[in-house]
């Protein structure tokens, strides 16, 4: 009887411990959601800065700090990966720099879709070329990216870039 007993207590034991690590797990609802809208605005804001970094202050070292090793750029019909990003970026500061012209962002977000370790964002891209006062043209894009949590930092995985016609 008392090894019954000592197998019960053990037994209740486990099922108490049991439960109160299920208790520990469960997410707070509203730590979750503010975890989410963090993880979209950092998102959001990497977007923002690797297109100052890289597209408007053609800084080719950035990549690495925004892009994962594989990122691709699929943009109208082409495939660009970090390789042909640098070569292209490299060639257009050497220009740029000569006629001193600056390009300058501006975001219009859509929709963010938060997936535990990856979010997806979907938003217009309005880039404009300046040359000191004058306007030398503007593109908008209908843009969609995927960022994947690479070492608990941010990355951007893929990005899919279509022309708006005006």
């Amino acid at each position: 009887m008392k090894k019954i007993f000592i197998l019960l207590v053990i037994f209740f034991g486990m099922i108490s411990c049991d439960q109160k690590t299920k208790t520990e797990n469960r997410t707070d609802p509203e730590i979750y959601s503010s975890t989410v809208n963090n993880d979209i605005k950092s998102v959001k804001d990497l977007i923002t800065n690797s297109f100052e970094d890289i597209f408007s202050d053609l800084d080719s070292t950035k990549i690495k700090k925004y892009y994962t090793d594989d990122f691709l750029l699929l943009e109208n019909g082409i495939v660009w990966n970090n390789d042909s990003i640098r070569n292209y970026i490299n060639k257009a500061r050497k220009e740029t720099e000569i006629q001193n012209i600056k390009r300058r962002n501006r975001f219009g977000f859509i929709k963010a879709v938060h997936n535990q370790n990856s979010i997806w964002i979907a938003y217009d891209n309005y880039g404009t070329w300046v040359k000191e006062a004058d306007t030398l043209g503007t593109v908008h894009w209908l843009e969609s990216v995927i960022a994947i949590k690479d070492k608990n930092n941010w990355k951007l995985e893929q990005l899919h870039s279509t022309i708006v016609q005006k």
